[in-house]
């Protein structure tokens, strides 16, 4: 990949012929990135549309007046002539940001988006990247690298084919009792091993302050003051087990180390583990 000052990236540009331009849609550029902790686009307007697939990390999406944040398996269109930026959300360099893209354009492009349930006004689809779609977008990005002289029938075809598995139904929604029902099972399955806020947006495809917002107002506590009370109610119990150690206690409730759980159950209780286990009457204000 080369070096954009910004990311890491391969970009390919594609010249239809006068054949291909009868036709309804054709490209004109692809490529994939390794975004930088500097990335961010525009703000911009570009002449055609573009698909953007987030195949790791988080991008966010201004247009139109609205911003919107999108994780891995999430697309966005840009639409011709709308002023439009993007910008990696977090970064992390053991999850940086990762983006396929498919520029194009042609009389028939307009409808075919829209087709899909893409506006101006909702520039996006979440959850869309299936393994089908990656091979797909990766085929099409292989067949714009050597153009054929007299026009690629393939290529066309491929991307009529992209529009397809696009447009397939978006698997069903759950509603705010089945995914916040999906996400208390998941803490209290594995709160004992590390999980954090983060790994439980993954499991429901939200963004987090968006699902932190949503548990709250459900449960009257984040997800994480959820994650730390189910952590502290087994270290009380378990703090009555003198075959265990306050260290052997703090690792099995994935705690890095004895300091790190001390000071999260002193926060909590107001005692350290070691005076509530000597206190004879162990009885913890909450």
């Amino acid at each position: 990949m080369k070096d954009y000052g910004h990311e890491f990236a391969d970009i390919f540009y594609y010249t239809p012929n006068e054949f291909e331009k009868l036709g309804g849609l054709w490209p004109l550029r692809t490529g994939h990135n390794v975004a930088k902790a500097n990335y961010s686009v525009g703000p911009r307007v570009i002449e055609c549309f573009s698909f953007h697939f987030v195949l790791n990390g988080t991008v966010t999406l201004s247009s139109l007046g609205e911003t919107i944040t999108l994780t891995k398996g999430s697309m966005f269109c840009l639409f011709p002539d709308v002023k439009h930026s993007y910008w990696i959300t977090q970064y992390d360099p053991n999850s940086p940001l990762q983006m396929h893209w498919l520029a194009f354009t042609g009389a028939q492009a307009e409808l075919l988006v829209k087709r899909l349930g893409i506006t101006e006004h909702r520039p996006y689809l979440r959850n869309r990247l299936t393994t089908e779609l990656t091979n797909q977008l990766r085929a099409c990005m292989e067949r714009m690298k050597t153009p054929h002289k007299d026009g690629d029938l393939q290529l066309q075809m491929k991307l009529y084919q992209l529009f397809e598995l696009l447009s397939r139904p978006l698997p069903e929604v759950l509603e705010d009792k089945d995914w916040l029902k999906a996400c208390l099972q998941y803490m209290e399955t594995h709160y004992a091993e590390g999980i954090t806020v983060t790994d439980i947006a993954q499991l429901t495809g939200m963004h987090r302050s968006h699902l932190s917002s949503r548990f709250k107002h459900s449960f009257g506590m984040s997800p994480r003051e959820y994650l730390i009370k189910l952590r502290m109610e087994r270290a009380e119990e378990m703090l009555h087990n003198r075959t265990l150690s306050i260290t052997e206690i703090s690792l099995s409730l994935g705690y890095s180390d004895l300091y790190t759980f001390s000071r999260a159950f002193c926060t909590y209780y107001g005692m350290s583990p070691s005076h509530y286990r000597s206190t004879p009457n162990k009885m913890l204000n909450r």
